[in-house]
């Protein structure tokens, strides 16, 4: 783990699972897509100077590599940082929709669910009904053009 670090924007949400799940600051395993989408972006610092944690903003730890040293490459653009915010993302709705998609076998409410799923991923209960429409949008996606991801509509095959 290097010392050095970027601050990314996230959704409240996300901030809180992410740091629930990887630290604070965020560091992310060796061979994660984060990493590799950060190392991606990584370039040299300009000659202004370097970027100041805003309020509410999250600390991710830059990953080092023989390739791009962290020493030298350290610096994410604004566009850099909401590439790597929409990776972290990505990576929290798979983990949602995983995690919520076989809940028809539980015979309990989808908000009861969520609820339940907040508090397991360190997720404050103030999103709940966020998250419950999140999950629903997704799904309802799907639906819409035939697709029926959800497991119990597997087993009936």
């Amino acid at each position: 783990m290097s010392k050095f670090l970027v601050y990314l924007t996230l959704k409240p949400f996300i901030a809180q699972w992410l740091r629930h799940h990887f630290g604070d600051p965020a560091v992310f395993p060796a061979q994660s897509v984060e990493n590799a989408c950060i190392r991606h972006f990584l370039t040299r610092q300009p000659k202004r100077l370097p970027l100041m944690r805003q309020n509410e903003e999250v600390a991710i730890c830059i990953p080092d590599s023989k390739q791009k040293p962290v020493i030298t490459y350290n610096y994410l653009s604004i566009n850099a940082r909401k590439a790597v915010a929409e990776c972290i993302e990505d990576t929290f709705r798979m983990q949602l929709w995983r995690d919520l998609s076989d809940i028809e076998q539980c015979q309990c409410t989808l908000l009861s669910a969520v609820r339940a799923w907040c508090e397991a991923n360190g997720v404050s209960l103030d999103y709940d009904y966020t998250l419950k429409m999140r999950y629903q949008r997704m799904r309802n996606s799907y639906l819409k053009h035939g697709i029926d991801l959800r497991r119990t509509a597997r087993a009936k095959d």
